[in-house]
């Protein structure tokens, strides 16, 4: 059986840093992919854009670019480049990811050798700021139908995927109404329509960044982009066994308590942050553990602003 067309996406934005290593990667491959797009989403603070036009012409039919005339965010880049797409399947990466040399054969095989899974993901090495990487996932994660693994709240998988082209599309590609989460919720439709594969060894490198862009807004905000979640995981999840519904219910609620609890002490609202607590406690007295860090962070936070 010959091996499916992969078509390697990579996103840009004031990356040149990366950027060539992120190319370079995806070139590099012991099975090569079919097509590598180059979506810059309108870099000004560096030469990006040259970059990417000089792999395009020594790679002529292999790396295409892709220039956005204005700055549209990630979901919007990475959609544009997906209608671009002319391979069977598709992987999505950042300008500052690095894939292994086996990414493409790797993932390929293992879609080869499971013909119902129409999605493959793999374990993953994180870097930190000092260049420091580890695997991400240190035990094994599932294969087969992965809905409720995924709906409890499984993130970071997009960029070490491998998905069906006709199945993303059939998804709505990456939904726009989810600016930070977009790759989670694409993810977890994906799932709804497809079994999984789990590739156990890292094949591709993630950076870790303090400030990336779900990482840099307010706690309140990301509670509200988790209530917007919840309620699209929820609807994805409907016809899933109640007992799994009543287990992610639990696990997106406790993750948005601690979200409202933290943005109350962002605020300055003590009362607010107490009355968090409290009502976690009655809720659930099993996260009385949890409750009490909560107090020791209230306690630590006042004696700082006394």
């Amino acid at each position: 059986m010959l091996p499916p067309r992969v078509s390697l996406i990579i996103t840009s934005y004031n990356q040149q840093g990366y950027l060539r290593e992120a190319i370079d990667s995806a070139i590099e491959q012991t099975v090569a992919a079919f097509e590598i797009i180059v979506a810059d989403d309108h870099s000004t603070k560096d030469g990006s854009i040259e970059t990417i036009r000089q792999y395009a012409a020594q790679y002529p039919g292999l790396v295409h670019g892709l220039f956005q005339e204005r700055n549209v965010g990630i979901p919007k880049n990475r959609n544009s480049a997906l209608r671009m797409v002319r391979g069977d399947y598709v992987a999505i990466l950042d300008g500052d990811d690095r894939l292994l040399p086996s990414f493409v054969e790797r993932h390929g095989a293992a879609l080869a050798a499971n013909p119902s899974a129409h999605v493959s993901y793999s374990n993953r090495y994180d870097i930190n700021q000092f260049g420091e990487r580890r695997r991400h996932d240190r035990g094994p994660q599932p294969s087969g139908d992965v809905l409720a693994y995924i709906a409890r709240g499984r993130k970071g998988i997009l960029r070490s995927m491998v998905a069906k082209y006709d199945l993303v599309k059939a998804a709505g590609f990456l939904d726009e109404n989810h600016y930070h989460y977009d790759g989670f919720i694409l993810t977890l439709r994906l799932a709804k329509l497809t079994p999984f594969v789990y590739l156990p060894d890292p094949l591709m490198e993630k950076r870790e960044h303090a400030g990336g862009t779900s990482k840099g807004i307010s706690f309140s905000e990301k509670e509200r982009c988790f209530q917007d979640v919840l309620a699209e995981v929820m609807r994805i999840a409907v016809d899933l066994p109640e007992k799994d519904k009543r287990a992610i219910s639990k696990e997106w609620f406790a993750k948005i308590s601690e979200l409202y609890f933290k943005a109350k002490m962002e605020e300055g609202d003590w009362l607010g942050a107490w009355k968090e607590i409290a009502r976690r406690v009655v809720s659930d007295p099993r996260r009385l553990k949890a409750s009490l860090k909560m107090v020791r962070d209230i306690l630590s936070r006042a004696g700082r602003t006394s």
